[in-house]
């Protein structure tokens, strides 16, 4: 039987299935071609090294779970049509390939300056959110944000196969606690 061919794009996805489905160990040189069924030679045909492959990896992390997903924010939305649409987008996030590049990350400096790179985005996106929301000063809408991210991170730490369901369970009900105190505090 011949073996598939693989492009670099092929190398990627199953790298990234890989480390979603099995961890930092899975995409180390000889797991990942014993995984794919392939030769180092056809690995080193589409990558000059293994760190090269992991950056690449990290790349199409931060595109897939965090370019795409801030890109559900339209600019010209409602801030509740933004937050919803915020909401819908982050739980098709893979909370276990958020588990794998993080630990990657831990080993590998150029992959964890593309971790950085995304959760500033995310940061950024939500601390917007809260300005336009709520009508928050820049400082306390950052402040907002990190809990917020907190949050998410917790979950995924906690649960990294919990339900869409729960997710937006969870979301709505945090959505609305905050909603609250906010609207409380500023006296609306």
């Amino acid at each position: 039987m011949k073996k598939p061919r693989f492009s670099k794009l092929d190398w990627i996805r199953h790298g990234l299935e890989q480390l979603a489905s099995d961890g930092h160990e899975a995409v180390k040189l000889e797991a990942i071609c014993t995984s794919a069924g392939l030769t180092r030679g056809s690995f080193y045909h589409h990558f000059e090294d293994h760190e090269s492959f992991l950056i690449n990896l990290a790349t199409h992390w931060f595109d897939a779970q965090t370019a795409k997903v801030a890109a559900a924010v339209e600019p010209d939305a409602s801030p509740e049509d933004q937050s919803a649409a915020l909401t819908e987008a982050a739980i098709t996030i893979d909370y276990r390939l958020e588990l794998g590049i993080r630990e990657l990350g831990r080993r590998l400096p150029e992959v964890d300056k593309t971790i950085r790179q995304a959760d500033a985005l995310r940061l950024e996106v939500v601390s917007a959110l809260y300005q336009r929301r709520f009508g928050l000063d820049p400082k306390t809408a950052d402040d907002f944000a990190y809990i917020e991210y907190a949050a998410f991170s917790g979950i995924i730490l906690l649960d990294p196969d919990i339900a869409p369901e729960r997710q937006i369970a969870l979301a709505r009900l945090y959505d609305k606690t905050v909603g609250l105190a906010l609207k409380s505090e500023s006296g609306t």
